[in-house]
């Protein structure tokens, strides 16, 4: 077990006091205490710590180097004890200590990281831990972390969550400018047999070892951790696979990403939702932060139109 510290924050309050006012005198005066009381305390650390921290021998309280030195480390140490005592206030106010909230990483990042960034700039005391998941493995996270917010692409929960709309998401079935597909007319499933099918790879669990099987059918998959990964191997012309509409459009207006001529769909969209639970009324820091994403998202959509 750790040792105690031989010192308290009173002694390096005393410490403190004595040098900013110029002399034991003052720092009594100002602490409201008696002189003789002053004397004590530094007495009292000095023999604590070991070590000589004023030079007595003029008519001012001078620190000593080693007086000066723990002075430094001493005022870091009572300013993090003010945080802690105005971190206990606020957190008496009604702040949640933490928040969890995973997000599916299809979703558009920026209304997120706005909103956190607001957030953070309103000095809530509330630390926020975001994660990133894909698939199943967004409701997955959100279960096995008992988190606070998820923001999914569905919601299929048997009336335990209750979801809030966001903006819709389309995904967008592209090719690289470069690949053998990218000028054919009317692509017929089977021959997209001998392609690659590029994917995001499920994060749940489950999939870990047995990963899903190509929605279209194809021998070979290439699994990325991350859309902008992926989408880096489909400029580059190594397969085929879905997309975001919103990280696409700038590769398709360049022409570095096509469409893919596909008969069946080119085009899905989900609508997302911002999910809490059912039987656990948000606090207040959830409660702002709710209703921070939704503003966020509504205002991203809103430019992007």
């Amino acid at each position: 077990m750790p040792a105690a510290p031989r010192h308290s924050l009173d002694q390096l309050l005393v410490l403190d006091t004595i040098v900013q006012t110029g002399s034991f005198a003052g720092a009594a005066r100002a602490l409201h205490r008696v002189p003789s009381a002053i004397s004590y305390t530094v007495q009292s650390l000095e023999d604590a710590l070991g070590v000589i921290l004023f030079d007595r021998t003029g008519h001012r309280a001078v620190l000593t180097p080693a007086g000066a030195r723990l002075l430094e480390e001493g005022r870091e140490l009572l300013r993090r004890a003010r945080q802690l005592d105005q971190l206990a206030a606020t957190l008496g106010e009604g702040w949640e200590p933490e928040l969890r909230v995973v997000v599916d990483g299809a979703l558009p990042l920026d209304p997120v990281t706005d909103a956190l960034k607001t957030f953070v700039e309103r000095r809530i005391p509330t630390r926020v831990h975001l994660d990133v998941e894909y698939q199943d493995g967004v409701l997955e996270r959100f279960d096995s972390d008992h988190a606070d917010l998820m923001l999914a692409l569905g919601m299929e929960d048997g009336g335990r969550l209750r979801g809030m709309p966001l903006p819709p998401l389309e995904m967008v079935l592209v090719v690289g400018s470069v690949h053998p597909l990218a000028t054919v007319a009317g692509v017929h499933r089977d021959q997209l047999l001998d392609h690659v099918d590029l994917v995001v790879k499920d994060t749940a669990p489950a999939f870990t070892k047995n990963p899903r099987k190509s929605f279209l059918g194809s021998r070979h998959i290439i699994r990325f951790s991350d859309f902008h990964s992926k989408q880096a191997a489909l400029r580059s012309g190594l397969g085929y696979g879905w997309l975001p509409a919103h990280l696409a459009e700038a590769d398709l207006r360049a022409g570095r990403l096509v469409l893919l001529d596909f008969p069946e769909g080119n085009r899905w969209t989900y609508h997302p939702q911002l999910v809490t639970r059912r039987e656990e009324h948000p606090g207040r820091a959830a409660t702002l932060l709710i209703d921070l994403l939704l503003g966020s998202s509504s205002k991203n959509l809103n430019e992007m139109v």
